[in-house]
């Protein structure tokens, strides 16, 4: 992939700070400064923004100086979080072990430990995945740590909190939209290999972990989600693991999900981000990839759905899952509960039976109200169309008109100023007449 491929000199700006971190590297120099407003606000939007302090923290800068205090607030949020998460999962675990509820801690807590400094991995949760039918005794679990359950905003998670800021999320089975991934990942959670002096807490085998990382990372990027924090993860557990793995037994599981060009790609885009690699073969796919995820879906779309089948696969569901929304509001919408129709029909209290017949006269009652809407709505359409249409024929009759009115109300004042001194010559003649009149003897 060439140098010329990311146009945007902040994400480039930003990779680089990123690359020299992940890689012990000296900051580079620019003759250029970049925008700090937007790079800043692209790592945050990514999750790295407390990472990207490390970078910063011996800069100087016109420019950068605004800006500095938000890197430095997201590192010392990540700090604070580390900390606490450090204190509460190892106690989280342990009950979970005592309660003998079988457990698995998934992606982010785990992926701290292969980043240079823990708390360059900031965490927002701890996600754990449980055994199923055991969701009532975890409950009991939380509630003994003095978690508070709140209501979560994704089907199948169990979202709990505890002050002053640790953030559980548990399910009973991982989310994957394709079939076959749910299949291939539905495996109970006490057949996964045990931890170390546990009974209960289960861990992954490192090939286990990879092809587990990659299907989340193909979930996260057809969803639009994957960022470039999960790049880094990605990149950073390459690193520590891939000379060790078995990749026979990868490459054959990637390939039964159909995963495997999709692997290919994603590890070459992370090797150009972080580590220095040019693959300039794959520039137009590698393109789209990067518009892809760093705008989280929505640029390079076409190009991915051909990459990755499940992007199309996600966007059907979704399309699926809001016709199938929208048909539920309509149901109630056209048929209420109970609890609302007595409202408006009393006698329900009594009848509960006429429920049906009920519906059937609010509907009617609605139809005769939205006719009336309908046509008093076309009656205001004709009367606006009328008015746009009589207006300027109007204006051209009085613009015709008015010329002659005011020639013929000018005739009309001289003809009555001419009456008028006529009457008034006639009087006078008529005075001096009646005058001689009364001086004969």
């Amino acid at each position: 992939m060439s140098e010329q491929r990311i146009r945007n000199y902040e994400v480039k700006c930003l990779l680089q700070l990123l690359e020299t971190l992940i890689n012990g590297d000296e900051i580079p120099k620019w003759n250029k400064q970049p925008e700090w407003g937007s790079l800043y606000k692209l790592s945050d939007y990514h999750g790295v923004a407390n990472m990207i302090y490390y970078a910063v923290i011996g800069m100087e800068g016109e420019k950068l100086a605004p800006w500095k205090p938000k890197f430095e607030e997201r590192f010392h949020q990540a700090v604070l979080a580390e900390e606490r998460y450090s204190s509460a999962v190892p106690e989280l675990l342990e009950l979970m072990e005592e309660w003998k509820i079988h457990t698995v801690v998934l992606q982010e807590y785990r992926m701290r430990s292969y980043y240079p400094q823990q708390d360059m991995r900031a965490l927002k949760c701890v996600r754990l995945l449980t055994e199923k039918g055991k969701e009532d005794k975890v409950s009991e679990v939380m509630a003994y740590l003095d978690y508070e359950k709140k209501e979560s905003r994704t089907e199948g998670e169990a979202w709990y909190y505890k002050v002053p800021g640790v953030m559980a999320v548990i399910r009973s089975e991982l989310p994957f939209t394709n079939k076959k991934m749910q299949k291939y990942f539905a495996i109970p959670v006490k057949s996964y290999e045990k931890e170390k002096d546990h009974r209960y807490i289960h861990t992954f085998i490192p090939e286990e972990y990879y092809i587990h990382i990659i299907g989340c990372a193909a979930e996260n990027y057809a969803r639009g989600s994957l960022d470039i924090r999960d790049m880094a993860d990605l990149w950073l557990y390459y690193l520590k693991v891939y000379k060790d793995l078995d990749w026979k037994v990868i490459n054959k599981e990637l390939e039964y999900l159909k995963l495997e060009e999709f692997h290919m790609y994603l590890i070459q885009l992370a090797a150009y981000w972080f580590g220095g690699m040019v693959f300039p073969e794959n520039d137009v796919v590698f393109d789209a990839m990067e518009k892809y995820i760093l705008t989280k879906g929505v640029q390079g779309r076409k190009i991915s759905a051909t990459l990755l089948p499940l992007v199309k696969e996600v966007a059907d569901f979704y399309k699926k899952d809001l016709r199938r929304k929208r048909r539920e509001q309509i149901l109630d919408w056209a048929f209420p509960h109970m609890d609302y129709m007595d409202t408006m029909f009393p006698s329900l209290h009594r009848m509960r039976w006429l429920l049906p017949v009920c519906w059937l006269l609010r509907l009617g009652r609605m139809g005769r109200q939205q006719a009336y809407l309908a046509a008093a709505k076309r009656i205001r359409k004709i009367c606006r169309a009328w008015t746009a249409f009589w207006r300027p024929k109007a204006e051209a009759v009085r613009n015709a008109i008015d010329p002659k009115k005011e020639y013929v109300e000018r005739k009309i004042r001289n003809f009555r100023r001419r009456s008028f001194g006529f009457a008034e010559d006639v009087r006078l003649e008529l005075r001096k007449q009646m005058q001689k009149l009364k001086r004969k003897p």
